[in-house]
């Protein structure tokens, strides 16, 4: 986080919002450095602008650089999502397409989970772009908005406990997560069930 720390502050010192905006795009795509630590290193200079704006404009490079991610998984395929990624991870995140739908594409957008697997994987997999940049919205809206303010509140006390409470509330947020697909999942079979005819007993009917 340090050496991270470091390489932010030079980006900011020379091109500010606009480095932000860039490291966003690009790190919805391929690119593996996180643009939280370029947040955190705007907001903690001693001009630093708005929490507001530093959010909002991590979150659209973010949303765009997840569209291009898509266009890159659509015209690249399969070949490409191999050669970037173990087999057994692109395998795993076809299960969770296949399965779960847009709560995967939430849950990589808010939590630590390499993002870029699940924009280029939503082209690969032909998932509808503009439900995918919906919930990118929504999810890296969230993450960003509370990284930004976090840091705008309580400053060098986030980053001593960064990676701790990141991975507590990741872990708190999956596990929530988990509760409810389990729960519509369930809720959707009892559904099902009781919408089957009912056999005659006498009849066979």
């Amino acid at each position: 986080m340090q050496a991270l720390k470091e390489w932010a502050l030079g980006v900011i010192n020379q091109y500010g919002l606009t480095g932000l905006f860039g490291v966003a795009f690009i790190e919805s795509s391929f690119f593996p450095v996180p643009p939280d630590v370029l947040v955190i290193a705007l907001l903690l200079a001693p001009d630093a602008p708005s929490p507001f704006w530093v959010a909002t404009i991590c979150t659209i490079g973010s949303v765009l650089g997840a569209g291009f991610g898509w266009i890159v998984g659509a015209y690249g395929g399969y070949p490409l999502l191999h050669k970037m990624f173990k087999e057994e991870k692109v395998q795993a995140v076809e299960r969770l397409y296949n399965r779960y739908g847009v709560y995967t594409i939430f849950i990589a957008a808010f939590t630590p989970i390499p993002y870029k697997v699940f924009t280029i994987a939503s082209g690969v997999f032909r998932y509808n772009i503009w439900t995918m940049m919906g919930v990118s919205v929504v999810g890296r809206g969230a993450r960003f908005f509370a990284v930004a303010y976090l840091v705008h509140w309580f400053g060098d006390a986030v980053i001593k406990q960064f990676d701790r409470a990141l991975l507590v509330g990741t872990a708190l947020f999956v596990a929530g997560a988990a509760g409810y697909i389990y729960y519509r999942t369930r809720y959707s079979k009892v559904k099902r069930v009781a919408r089957m005819p009912v056999q005659n007993e006498s009849t066979g009917e």
